[in-house]
């Protein structure tokens, strides 16, 4: 398996990420739609929209790290519920 191979997976997943927590907070919309309204943008906004998102999640961890373990066991769970 090759470098190139294994960044495009990775970028695949995060857009798999992103797409599924983006659905789960807009009321109305789901999963394929959110995905596919990513996958129609262009490459630039692709990555905006992608790296935005999991910026705002690692900020979000952040934020639930001041509050220790509970804190970090609440944001996991919290992530999970809304992906699933």
């Amino acid at each position: 398996m090759q470098l190139n191979d294994i960044g495009q997976q990775v970028w695949s997943r995060c857009c798999d990420v992103s797409a599924a927590l983006i659905a789960a907070l807009w009321p109305g919309r789901d999963f394929p739609e959110v995905s596919a309204w990513i996958d129609r943008a262009s490459p630039p906004t692709q990555r905006g929209i992608v790296l935005g998102t999991l910026l705002g999640l690692f900020l979000a961890s952040l934020a639930a790290a001041q509050f220790g373990l509970i804190g970090m066991c609440l944001f996991w769970m919290l992530v999970i519920w809304l992906i699933r």
